[in-house]
């Protein structure tokens, strides 16, 4: 078992417009579906705030394996609830006198790096992705298939994204 981890990302031409845009947020809404759906099912607090359709906006982020190979003295530590997947992806593990997670680095994978350059100058690379919230989906792949988990206010609600948006998203990705 294992989970893959989606999330709306918005790009620099859209966040630019919510703030030079007379409406703010509802000009961005207006203008761009993926800002309408960010807004919706990332900023909102209602539980039916996904739509199918949806899913075409979320983009695959990385994978959190169950079993990571870590061993910590006799027990394996596995990530293989809901929670877990939380606590990993929201640095519960880090450690700040050695400033390491080895629970994140052990089952997280497949997830890209991005380098920018700061105002000051500063080079900065950073993991392509933020940490485990609101709106963001788990999708738990089981031999039993596929259950997509949207992250709620409080727990999850399981969602179920359009078969035709999934279908093109794993043709694009094979690309």
């Amino acid at each position: 078992m294992y989970y893959e981890i989606y999330q709306i990302k918005i790009n620099k031409e859209v966040r630019d417009y919510v703030n030079s845009n007379d409406r703010g947020h509802t000009g961005g809404e207006e203008k761009f579906p993926i800002y309408e759906a960010y807004m919706r099912n990332c900023m909102s607090s209602r539980k039916e705030s996904f739509q199918p359709e949806d899913f075409a906006h979320y983009t695959k982020v990385c994978n959190v394996m169950e079993n990571g190979g870590l061993v910590q003295g006799e027990d394996e530590y596995l990530v293989n609830n809901l929670e877990e997947v939380f606590k990993v992806l929201n640095g519960y593990y880090y450690d700040e006198e050695t400033a390491e997670d080895i629970v994140f680095d052990s089952h997280v994978n497949d997830y890209k790096m991005k380098t920018i350059t700061r105002n000051d100058g500063e080079v900065v690379t950073f993991r392509d992705m933020h940490s485990l919230s609101v709106g963001d989906i788990v999708a738990e792949k089981t031999v039993d298939g596929t259950r997509y988990h949207q992250v709620a206010g409080m727990g999850y609600v399981e969602v179920f994204p359009a078969e035709s948006t999934l279908l093109y998203k794993d043709i694009k990705q094979a690309s």
